[in-house]
C-alpha cells in the first residue's frame, strides 16, 4: 500500500526547488521570455478564441500575461480575473481591467468587491499560473488548492498553463483532485494535451 503523503511530500520539495529556479531568472530575460509567451498565447486557438478570459495578475515572477486583457477586449471579448471567496476553496471570476486590481487576503491582485462577477460556466478560457508543470499536462501549483477545486466546477473551460521553461518538469506526482491542462505555454514551444472532460 502506498503512502498518501509521498506525494504531497514530492511536491513540497518541487516547489521548493523551482520557485527557487524562477527566481533565479534575470529581469531582462524574465521580460525577454514572457514577450516570447504572450506571442505564443496570443496565437493559440484556446485563448484567442475565447470570449471571456480568464487571467491573473503575477505573483512572485509568475509569467506577466496581464496585457491579455487589453487584446481581449480589442478584439471584442472580455478578460475576468480570479477572486478568493471567504470559506470557499473555489475562485470566484469578477470583470476588471488590470488597474482596478487591489491586494486580497491572500496577497495576490485580485478583483475590487463592486466588480461584476461572472459564472464560471461564462469562461470559455483559464490561464494558469504554477509553479512546476509537466510535459503530460498537469500543474503544480502553490499549494492551497484553488485552482484545482475551480477547474472541477468548470469542465468546459479549456486551461492554458503558462510558465518559463525551468519550470517545465518531465513529471509531477498526480493525486486524485489534481486539475490537468488542455495546453501548456512558454517561450521556447506550446505543448498540447488531450483531457478527459467532465
Amino acid at each position: 500500500m502506498s503512502d498518501p503523503a509521498i506525494p504531497s511530500d514530492r511536491k513540497r520539495a518541487l516547489r521548493r526547488s523551482l520557485i527557487g529556479a524562477r527566481a533565479r531568472i534575470g529581469q531582462d530575460e524574465r521580460a525577454g521570455a514572457s514577450r516570447q509567451i504572450l506571442a505564443r498565447l496570443e496565437a493559440l486557438d484556446l485563448v484567442a478564441g475565447a470570449r471571456t478570459l480568464a487571467l491573473y495578475a503575477p505573483l512572485g515572477g509568475e509569467v506577466d500575461v496581464l496585457a491579455l486583457a487589453e487584446r481581449a477586449r480589442l478584439a471584442g471579448g472580455r478578460a475576468v480575473f480570479p477572486k478568493v471567496r471567504a470559506g470557499d476553496r473555489r475562485l470566484a471570476f469578477a470583470r476588471c481591467t488590470p488597474l482596478d486590481l487591489v491586494r486580497g487576503p491572500l496577497g495576490a491582485l485580485e478583483p475590487p468587491e463592486d466588480a461584476p462577477l461572472v459564472e464560471p460556466g461564462e469562461v470559455d478560457c483559464v490561464v494558469l499560473p504554477g509553479v512546476a508543470f509537466s510535459r503530460d499536462g498537469l500543474r503544480l501549483g502553490r499549494g492551497g488548492g484553488y485552482y484545482d477545486a475551480t477547474l472541477a466546477a468548470m469542465p468546459r473551460a479549456a486551461r492554458v498553463g503558462v510558465a518559463f521553461e525551468v519550470q517545465v518538469v518531465d513529471a509531477l506526482p498526480r493525486e486524485p483532485h489534481d486539475a490537468a491542462l488542455d495546453a501548456l505555454v512558454t517561450e521556447a514551444r506550446t505543448l498540447r494535451f488531450e483531457r478527459e472532460s467532465g
